[in-house]
């Protein structure tokens, strides 16, 4: 027996009926969630924003009645199975009900807890079998419409040529190839040769004569002019045949239109040209990923160095502000930069060790530049007893917490809120950490929830043809391929007009090892192996300034790093 929660909606503005409805529902004997509203609106907002699978519709309503409520609820909503609750004992009214698309009828007063659950399990099976029905006769008018198309692509037809007069039969369809109907024009060879290309008649020519010296088959393909403007790729086939019952010498052959073939074959061509391209450019942006963050990793560098040096309180609080722009700037390169890897599935978790509330408070100045200028609270719930510090892809993480709260404030009104909570959650083998955002404003429909959370949907739509509509999930679609790459897992619901993202990911913990020092106390050779000098003279700068009895090598690459080392 199956024990699916059916949800059910009632519509009906009767306190009386509501609760007798309720009553009823006890004896239905299967497991049901109810929800309850007064008018056909609140009925039409219920459906929007949650699951519904059966709707018990009153036709008497404070802003809807008659069978105008039946006649608005069927245009509207297609694919809820809807039962009538009428007061009328009028086995007319009821049926008038089903014809016009509801499952079944009930009068009020006249059913008790197991007819109603009986007429709901009834109308719940009608309907999926309709659906089935439904789904059943578009596959037919399909395969319909297939087979007519796969005659007309076939498009074979045949011709015979008198070989002392030249004149020639043809079939029906060797009319429909030309463009004409059939017996409309004259058929003689001379017919023939002038719908043929411009470029191919020489050719053409030349194969009838040919197939007339000898009693050989004959194949070739050409081209003709269709209405004076198109073109059409043809093969055929001619031979000379002795008619023994006639005792005349005929040319008998063949006509297929073979344009669709031909344009397949150029379709494919340019499809591998694409796909090269494609390559080529995933290629390209791979090189650019890495000439577009070394250079970004040096300011980063370069930044810090300034800020440990002697500046003014108003420089100090530019410097800031430019570091966190630089942040929110690589934060967006990333995306750009990182969907090609996606796409390509070239992408790889590289985790790092970092402390976790320094983590959140950087992506905290990141995220409010965004939240302030959108005129949206943001707050972001850490708990007291989270880890110092952890394992795991830090670049990653910030990718997904910074493009799910973007989504969030790019969908919240002004003057609204979005909220993080944090958490860490010990499992037997690892530490989870799990992140709920939500924010109340513009929700993702069940399709986009559906393509965002299914393996690779949304990426195949990107590179394919993507809409308007799809461009603005392009934040949301990074996120979930992150998680999983991390073997996370990613979950999005709509509940009373909030939308809720949670994610888990599974990290490490340190444990610190307390130090006497934070600072080496003894002579420390460090060798450096960068090849970007810029980075090479930060960081340079950024260890000798660590310790004075810390000296720096540098390595250009890797061979020469293994000869210094």
């Amino acid at each position: 027996m199956s024990t699916k929660t059916t949800n059910i909606l009632l519509i009906e503005d009767n306190p009386g009926d509501t609760h007798l409805v309720k009553i009823y529902l006890k004896d239905a004997a299967f497991k049901y969630d109810l929800s309850c509203v007064e008018t056909f609106y609140e009925g039409l907002e219920v459906i929007n924003n949650q699951q519904i699978d059966i709707v018990l519709l009153d036709l008497s309503l404070p802003d809807s009645t008659g069978f105008k409520t039946l006649s608005r609820y069927v245009e509207t909503v297609t694919n809820i199975p809807v039962i009538i609750l009428t007061g009328v004992n009028n086995e007319i009214v009821g049926n008038q009900a089903v014809k016009a698309g509801a499952q079944d009828f009930l009068v009020k007063g006249q059913f008790d807890g197991k007819l109603l659950g009986r007429v709901i399990r009834y109308s719940l099976q009608r309907a999926k079998t309709q659906h089935k029905l439904e789904e059943t006769a578009r596959e037919l008018v399909i395969n319909e419409r297939r087979i007519v198309k796969a005659q007309q692509m076939a498009g074979f037809g045949n011709f015979e040529m008198d070989l002392v007069s030249n004149e020639m039969t043809w079939t029906d369809e060797v009319f429909r190839i030309f463009g004409f109907h059939p017996d409309s024009i004259n058929t003689g060879l001379s017919d023939y040769i002038g719908f043929v290309h411009n470029e191919d008649r020489n050719m053409v020519e030349t194969f009838f004569e040919n197939v007339t010296k000898d009693g050989r088959l004959h194949k070739m393909e050409h081209r003709i002019i269709v209405d004076g403007s198109s073109i059409r790729f043809l093969h055929v086939h001619a031979q000379i045949f002795y008619e023994d019952l006639t005792q005349r010498l005929m040319l008998v052959g063949g006509v297929q239109d073979i344009t669709e073939r031909k344009l397949s074959e150029q379709v494919i061509v340019e499809q591998n040209i694409q796909r090269q391209t494609s390559a080529l450019k995933e290629e390209v942006l791979s090189d650019m990923s890495f000439h577009i963050r070394t250079p970004l990793s040096s300011i980063v560098n370069l930044l810090f160095l300034m800020e440990n040096t002697t500046i003014s309180p108003q420089q100090k609080e530019l410097v800031e502000g430019l570091k966190t722009s630089v942040d929110d700037l690589g934060l967006m390169i990333s995306n750009l930069l990182n969907f090609s890897m996606l796409a390509s599935q070239k992408m790889k978790p590289e985790v790092v060790e970092f402390y976790v509330r320094d983590f959140f408070a950087s992506l905290r100045k990141i995220i409010q530049i965004k939240t302030d200028k959108a005129n949206i609270q943001l707050e972001i719930l850490i708990p007291s007893s989270i880890p110092e510090k952890i394992v795991a892809d830090s670049k990653k993480i910030t990718q997904i917490i910074y493009n799910l709260i973007d989504h969030a404030v790019n969908n919240t009104p002004s003057g609204g809120k979005v909220n993080v909570n944090v958490s860490f959650d010990p499992t037997d083998k690892s530490t989870q950490l799990a992140m709920k955002v939500s924010y109340k404003g513009k929700p993702l429909s069940n399709t986009q929830i559906k393509e965002l959370t299914e393996e690779n949907k949304i990426l195949e739509t990107f590179k394919n043809d993507p809409t308007e509509e799809d461009r603005r999930q392009l934040g949301l679609a990074i996120v979930s391929k992150l998680i999983t790459i991390l073997k996370g897992t990613f979950n999005i619901s709509n509940k009373n007009a909030e939308t809720f993202f949670d994610f888990q990911i599974p990290v490490k913990v340190v444990r610190l090892i307390p130090s006497d020092s934070s600072t080496p106390d003894s002579p420390l050779k460090i060798l450096l192996v960068e090849d970007h000098f810029l980075n090479q003279i930060a960081t340079k700068k950024i260890l000798l300034a660590w310790s004075p009895f810390v000296t720096v090598d540098v390595a250009e690459n890797g061979l020469v790093a293994v000869e210094k080392f």
